[in-house]
């Protein structure tokens, strides 16, 4: 149950407002090592670069997701848009490369989601050379544990797929006929995959934006869903507790209307910048233990890769090559 979860506990916040500090702080927590080793720290990315590349790669992970073979369920995406989500509040990308993150959450929800895929079809999903492909994989599996402590172990992530099936069932027995409630399907599904991009999952619990995907459908087919949300979901409680409900969606479908196309030339600064800050910040080997790049020779030649690298994604999108995994 959400009400008893981990992810009402520890990963649902009060606005996003709160996110936003949370982000910024987390960004501050960069700078102040810095300034504390007394490095130069006009070179690392500020929060809204961050948020960006987040929100870059976010994109990347949907697109993996929906290009995957054999189809993968959307399950597996929302935990894997979740999971991602959850490490960059308290993580900074300068600090854990989120191509790598991006991937790891991927393979992570798979298993949680009782998708059964190995990691060599996992893989077989990314245009690379074979070479590449075993590096993935090392890649990968030496990142997992490591996915699990950011994560604090929290692995459960109960998302509003199941929530909206619940509702079109109910609205099939109680009040319309099935062809009709089928109607709303689509546009609510579509709804729910643009949610997966927003902060929704961090703010709302799932039956809520469940709901607010009903109502989005509903206009879009014109269907009252208003009503329904009157007469069976709140029809126990008094006026006050419908219009908290009501005001609820209203807020999710705020959120999620913040989803819009990123400034491709502003994530392009934002990816370059991340390349340069290779040489500057703390990274971690496959191992998992930490080493300083920048230090020597080595660290300049990483860095010189990662910005060839960020500036020939422009090209393939960065999702399916993987010569900047390092």
């Amino acid at each position: 149950m959400f009400y008893s979860s981990t992810q009402r506990k520890f990963w649902t916040f009060s606005s996003e407002e709160e996110l936003r500090k949370l982000r910024c702080q987390t960004n501050q927590n960069i700078l102040q090592r810095h300034e504390a080793s007394g490095k130069d720290c006009s070179k690392l990315l500020t929060p809204d670069e961050e948020l960006k590349v987040c929100q870059y790669y976010h994109n990347r992970l949907r697109e993996f997701c929906v290009k995957f073979q054999p189809p993968m369920p959307k399950s597996v995406m929302a935990s894997a848009s979740s999971y991602f989500k959850r490490v960059y509040l308290q993580n900074s990308v300068m600090e854990h490369h989120p191509k790598i993150i991006m991937l790891t959450c991927v393979y992570m929800a798979c298993k949680v989601e009782e998708f059964n895929v190995s990691i060599m079809q996992f893989v077989g999903n990314i245009r690379a050379r074979s070479e590449e492909r075993e590096r993935a994989v090392d890649v990968i599996l030496n990142n997992e544990l490591q996915l699990l402590q950011l994560l604090n172990f929290h692995l459960t992530v109960h998302n509003p797929i199941r929530p909206l099936e619940g509702f079109l069932i109910d609205m099939k027995t109680r009040h319309r006929s099935a062809e009709e409630v089928e109607k709303l399907r689509r546009f609510a599904e579509e709804y729910l995959d643009k949610s997966f991009l927003s902060d929704a999952c961090l703010l709302f619990p799932p039956s809520q934006v469940a709901l607010a995907a009903l109502w989005h459908s509903g206009n879009n087919v014109g269907m009252d869903v208003l009503s329904y949300v009157h007469q069976c979901l709140s029809k126990n409680g008094d006026g006050a507790d419908q219009s908290l409900l009501l005001s609820q969606i209203k807020k999710v479908q705020e959120v999620v209307g913040h989803v819009t196309q990123l400034d491709a030339s502003l994530v392009e600064e934002a990816k370059a910048k991340l390349a340069a800050v290779g040489s500057l910040e703390v990274t971690h080997d496959s191992q998992g233990t930490k080493r300083r790049l920048g230090t020597d020779q080595q660290g300049k030649q990483a860095a010189k890769r990662k910005a060839k690298q960020a500036k020939s994604e422009q090209g393939d999108g960065g999702l399916l090559t993987l010569s900047s995994l390092e």
